[in-house]
């Protein structure tokens, strides 16, 4: 997925390549590249030349072309990847329609704000379906890859992602049954239920003893005999399909 940049200022330019780097760095499966520009000519050069980017992120005032004029630019020539505008005004926020960016944010720009959107741009430009998954918290959302969990578990009522870089998260309490609550997850075949409150990603189990069950970060877990004897039924079963091709 490409995301383009186009800020007149470097200090803004800097923070928002930087800021995605680190999301690039959690999210490998989504393949992310970045390409910043100073001015909105340089932009419309690379489109004319490369291709439309996925998405966006526009600066409002600038001194030649601005940002809402370049997205109504991009739009007239075709480009269809979603607008993220940034600026240090509100003033220009129904313009921004003009353009049909799908979100506005305000400088100075606050990370989590910032990221927030990202995920949700993510998401609708089709990132989401199979990959990852996106997980409200109490302080933000985050989307989650599917690559990156371990298992997946039941704690005050609240769901516990275990991820591959010692990483806990937890979100918001669930008013649904624990199987409901980790649906999207399950139709997904790395993911097994075992047991009531348990999710597991059978793509980062590296081993299933008699009463344990052990993952790619060397964590285990321990179950029952009849459960661990299922779990290794179920875990078999998706190399084996993973060996003769079938997609996750």
């Amino acid at each position: 997925m490409r995301i383009a940049i186009c800020d007149d200022e470097e200090i803004y330019r800097t923070l928002i390549l930087r800021m995605l780097e680190e999301y690039a760095m959690t999210h490998e499966s989504m393949n992310l590249s970045f390409s910043a520009f100073s001015q909105p000519k340089d932009l419309l050069d690379t489109v004319a030349k490369t291709g439309d980017f996925d998405v966006y992120i526009l600066d409002i005032v600038m001194p030649s072309i601005d940002g809402i004029d370049l997205g109504v630019r991009l739009r007239q020539i075709g480009c269809t990847g979603i607008i993220i505008y940034l600026t240090g005004s509100t003033d220009h926020a129904i313009d921004s329609y003009k353009a049909k960016a799908s979100n506005y944010i305000l400088k100075p720009i606050e990370k989590n704000i910032f990221l927030d959107a990202i995920d949700e741009v993510l998401i609708a430009a089709g990132q989401n379906p199979h990959n990852s998954i996106l997980v409200k918290t109490k302080e933000s959302s985050m989307l989650l890859p599917f690559d990156n969990i371990l298992y997946v578990d039941l704690c005050k009522r609240a769901l516990t992602y275990h991820l591959v870089n010692d990483t806990i998260i937890d979100s918001v309490t669930i008013r649904v049954p624990f199987t409901e609550a980790v649906s999207e997850l399950l139709t997904d075949k790395r993911f097994y239920q075992a047991g009531k409150t348990l999710v597991i990603n059978l793509q980062n189990v590296t081993k299933v003893g008699s009463e344990d069950v052990v993952f790619k970060d060397k964590t285990p877990i321990y179950f029952s005999k009849n459960i661990c004897r299922e779990l290794r039924t179920q875990w078999g079963s998706y190399w084996l399909n993973r060996e003769h091709g079938e997609q996750e």
